[in-house]
């Protein structure tokens, strides 16, 4: 994909979050579901790092597909459907700060209009990374993207579990203040309570 080509999409991404309208992202799972999402009229789409795996025959988890196949796979999803496709990177692919923002350069260098990344580990006996390093490789994602992809910060306390809404709320804003274009964080336990 050309950089011009990336640029339109990234900017085209950029403009469905300052509308002035709600819209909804599906997660493809293969190049036919994008296109399916294409023709029913959605705008962006995003990939699933768990229907992905699943496709593959494999388990959700961190790394369940490696980097590189991820990005091959969100790279198909922007070619054939022509959308903006933002990706779930789940911890952004690296054990460092360093490692993240490598991952946030090859998708963009992908033609990626946007990117997540989680503060999970991987390991269920500590599933949210320390408050601290969450934020140096939120900042370290940020100083990539901006202008350039769409970042997301996303924090999976409920998801894992802790029903800490003030550390949910503080990691958020930490996020943003750190650079996170859009922020994330699984709230399933506060609707249901």
């Amino acid at each position: 994909m050309s950089d011009i080509a990336a640029q339109v999409l990234y900017e085209q991404f950029v403009e469905l979050h300052r509308g002035p309208d709600t819209f909804i992202m599906p997660n493809a799972w293969d190049g036919p579901s994008a296109l399916l999402f294409k023709e029913a009229g959605f705008k962006s789409i995003a990939t699933s790092s768990a229907a992905f795996a699943a496709t593959l025959g494999r388990i959700d988890g961190i790394h369940a597909v490696s980097r590189d196949t991820h990005l091959d796979h969100a790279a198909l999803l922007t070619s054939v459907s022509g959308l903006p496709i933002n990706g779930d990177f789940e911890d952004g692919y690296g054990a460092t700060p360093e490692g993240v923002r490598a991952t946030v350069d090859a998708a963009i260098a992908r033609g990626l209009a946007g990117i997540g990344v989680e503060d999970t580990t991987g390991d269920p006996s500590n599933p949210i990374r320390d408050f601290d390093d969450a934020v140096r490789r939120i900042e370290a994602a940020a100083a990539a993207a901006h202008g350039r992809i769409v970042l997301t910060g996303r924090t999976d306390n409920f998801l894992w579990g802790i029903s800490d809404i003030d550390d949910t709320i503080r990691r958020l804003s930490a996020y943003a203040e750190a650079g996170a274009d859009v922020l994330f964080g699984h709230i399933i336990d506060l609707i249901k309570g």
